[in-house]
């Protein structure tokens, strides 16, 4: 049986992005055989989708790991790079022992995405990543705030002064909506639909939704915009010096104040108030369907969890409508 070609030995084409190169008197498109070439090929067809910043820097970063893994066991070319290299990576990883293997995912997805661009690019002819199957991790309880937890956090923060009064109303957009803290970071007061009481957010991937509040929260809304005056741009959260407030700085005044409420056993973070948003949607008689909707989940995935994985709320409905306890109930 003849043996099948390697990919070093199967001739490349002159791939119309970046120039091209000779070895061993077989011309390859560069990506093919320069790690960086076949990265920068990579991100700018990233930049061209348009994807976010934040993603191209996600696809960047990871792919950094994938060279310095690969130069670890002296692989340098793409065109070299076979399954039993990528395993290795992984088997790296998890040597780490500090690594997660939802982190390791993080970059699986990335370097998968990576191989199929080369791939279909026919920078590569055999794909190394095909048939490569993310890490399986355990699926733990989602920990939430109780409800003594939330009446702590939004007793907090000194509603007398003005950042105290914006932290309390972010904590409360991030309750009443279950938005990211991303897309709290980006609200306009312009994206305010006050009659129909929807806001509008962009979440991951560009896209855009509109968010429903209430009544509680409009009223804090209002004050909040009142207290912060016209100003030259539109974001609804600014800091003391009157420019928008940013992500980093959201996720640092909540962990503050999540130490200095004496929150113990949960994570202080803004990604728990949408935790917290989900499962008290659900239990207050929410339907999956609206839910995933409002937090802008392209599958129902991530909500068939948030049902799942809460034990004692599931515990509190079995009481109310075990089967056999109501057994002899016309």
């Amino acid at each position: 049986m003849t043996k099948p070609l390697t990919q070093t030995e199967r001739k490349r084409r002159v791939n119309s992005i970046g120039a091209a190169a000779t070895t061993g008197g077989v011309e390859y498109a560069l990506p093919s055989v320069d790690m960086d070439a076949a990265i920068s090929a990579f991100l700018r067809y990233c930049n061209v989708r348009n994807l976010t910043v934040d993603t191209v820097k996600y696809y960047s970063d990871s792919l950094g790991e994938l060279k310095r893994l690969m130069a670890a066991q002296s692989v340098i070319r793409p065109i070299d790079i076979e399954q039993e290299h990528l395993y290795t990576c992984i088997e790296r990883k998890q040597e780490q022992g500090n690594v997660s293997d939802t982190t390791i995912n993080t970059y699986l997805r990335a370097w998968r995405a990576f191989f199929n661009y080369l791939t279909d690019e026919a920078f590569l002819t055999i794909n190394p990543f095909s048939g490569l199957k993310l890490l399986k991790t355990e699926k733990k309880i989602i920990e939430t705030f109780s409800k003594e937890q939330i009446r702590k956090l939004l007793d907090t923060p000194n509603k007398q002064t003005f950042t105290g009064y914006r932290n309390y109303l972010l904590m409360s957009v991030l309750l009443d909506t279950g938005v990211r803290i991303s897309e709290a970071e980006g609200i306009k007061i312009t994206g305010i639909q006050w009659r129909e009481r929807l806001i509008k957010v962009y979440g991951k991937g560009r896209k855009e939704r509109l968010v429903p509040f209430q009544s509680t929260l409009e009223r804090h809304l209002r004050e909040f915009i009142t207290i912060r005056g016209p100003l030259d741009h539109d974001f609804l959260f600014v800091n003391i010096d009157n420019e928008p407030w940013r992500m980093r700085s959201m996720q640092e005044v909540i962990a503050d104040i999540g130490l200095e409420a004496g929150i113990k056993g949960v994570r202080c973070s803004p990604h728990t108030f949408r935790h917290t948003f989900a499962r008290l949607y659900i239990t207050n008689g929410g339907d999956i369907f609206s839910l995933q909707k409002i937090l802008g989940h392209t599958t129902l995935d991530m909500v068939r969890n948030y049902v799942n994985l809460w034990g004692t709320d599931v515990s509190r409905q079995h009481a109310k409508f075990s089967p056999l306890d109501r057994l002899d109930e016309d």
